[in-house]
């Protein structure tokens, strides 16, 4: 009787297989999205429809096994962590690159001097070159040398760190 004892004779358990798993998907927005909202709907579906979905570790409500989360996003890359359980199922999870995308607008600098103009780029995050725009006589003109155009020009929508061209001269 011992060794039926030792080799689970008797039990009435049955040999389990492992829990199925619950089936997590993100329909929108793709895997390396990039956006230009702060904010980005993130939207799937889950299997079963009870699933406990959570993104960045919040819970979400699901509806008929769809859910919906708005997420905060950081200027640059982001990471998006989805996850979904259920009792008696492996959990299943999720990762999503999403790229916040700020562009910034070229101020119209015309008119200013170089240093006014170089510091309200640089302020942007922008960087700027300065070209001599002036002819041959400009530097026999009085007058300091001011800002006479840009590239890319005023109220352009750039990325940050774009190059931005002074040209300066005396007589524009």
């Amino acid at each position: 009787m011992l060794c039926l004892l030792a080799a689970g004779c008797g039990d009435d358990a049955q040999p389990r297989g492992p829990e199925p798993r619950v089936r997590l998907a993100v329909t929108i927005p793709q895997d390396g999205a990039t956006v230009r909202a702060r904010t980005v709907a993130v939207e799937g579906t889950v299997e079963p429809a009870g699933s406990l979905v959570q993104v960045l570790g919040e819970d979400v409500p699901v509806d008929a096994g769809r859910w919906r989360a708005d997420v905060p996003l950081e200027p640059g890359a982001n990471l998006v962590d989805v996850a979904a359980s259920a009792s008696g199922r492996r959990p299943d999870f999720a990762s999503l690159r999403i790229v916040l995308e700020e562009r910034v607008t070229v101020p119209d600098v015309v008119g200013t001097d170089v240093e006014t103009a170089q510091d309200r780029l640089e302020s942007l995050g922008l960087k700027v070159a300065v070209e001599d725009g002036g002819g041959f006589f400009d530097p026999l003109l009085p007058g300091d040398p001011a800002v006479c155009s840009t590239d890319p020009a005023a109220g352009a929508d750039v990325l940050p760190g774009t190059e931005v061209t002074l040209v300066v001269a005396r007589d524009c």
